[in-house]
């Protein structure tokens, strides 16, 4: 099984990104308002806590506190680069980054990893799904909605074809 020392700092950085990238992907395609917004937020952190117990050490050393916390940096680069544009527009780059970076972990994982590209793509997709159920959306005060929202469920798909699953 691989770790991080299997992999080329942009590797390792390409294969742990885009699984965060993929989770705020998800989280900015609803609209779940701000108690929505927390329930998504708090089903990221779970995920990331069940991705550090993984029978898998690829998925345990993306979650790991220091992998976490370099994760959170690049994507505090990537938003502060976005700053002073549109929400439609952030939001868009965003979900293409996501993508874009699926696809290249799911290439490095492919040539270098085999055996580990299974889990990885299952615990992206298991998060991205995890964090679309959530909360619902629509709806008034709670009541009513959907569970995944149509825009949820087209990034799902986008990510299920970047993994390669769809």
């Amino acid at each position: 099984m691989a770790n991080k020392t299997t992999f080329t700092p942009d590797e390792w950085n390409t294969i742990r990104d885009a699984a965060h990238l993929s989770a705020m992907a998800v989280t900015i395609s609803g609209a779940s308002g701000i108690v929505g917004t927390l329930k998504e937020t708090f089903a990221m952190a779970s995920s990331l806590v069940e991705g550090m117990k993984s029978d898998n050490e690829l998925v345990r050393s993306i979650c790991a506190k220091e992998e976490v916390k370099e994760a959170q940096q690049s994507l505090r680069a990537h938003a502060q680069e976005m700053q002073g544009t549109e929400v439609a527009a952030i939001k868009s780059k965003l979900q293409g980054l996501a993508v874009e970076r699926v696809k290249a972990a799911v290439a490095v994982l492919s040539a270098k990893s085999p055996q580990d590209l299974a889990a990885y793509r299952g615990f992206v997709a298991g998060v991205g799904q995890k964090i679309a159920q959530a909360a619902s959306e629509g709806g008034f005060l709670g009541l009513g909605g959907e569970r995944v929202s149509a825009e949820e469920k087209q990034m799902l798909a986008q990510l299920d074809g970047a993994l390669g699953t769809a």
